[in-house]
């Protein structure tokens, strides 16, 4: 919040208030966002793919490695998990 109150030249607090207390209709917001997407990447002949990944980790140094769930290993195990998009259109992936 701190950089992006910067960038706009408001108060940072004020940004995390609107993100997490202001009267936001999140449902419509997101419908919008589905639309907007849609007009630009998606019509008839669109799917979008979202894929989690685990990827076994040893230590904790890096960003977000917790005892989870790892469908590579089937259990519970120290890993990060990775989310993958891809954007398909007829028989070409983007």
């Amino acid at each position: 919040m701190l950089r992006m109150g910067e960038v706009n030249g408001v108060d940072h607090q004020a940004m995390q208030h609107m993100l997490t207390s202001g009267a936001i209709d999140w449902h419509g917001f997101g419908a919008q966002i589905a639309r907007e997407a849609d007009a630009l990447l998606g019509g008839d002949k669109a799917t979008l793919i979202i894929d989690e990944s685990g990827f076994a980790k040893k230590g904790e140094a890096s960003t977000g490695v917790a005892r989870q769930w790892n469908g590579r290993l089937g259990k519970v195990d120290n890993c990060q998990v990775g989310v993958f998009a891809n954007l398909c259109r007829d028989s070409m992936a983007s």
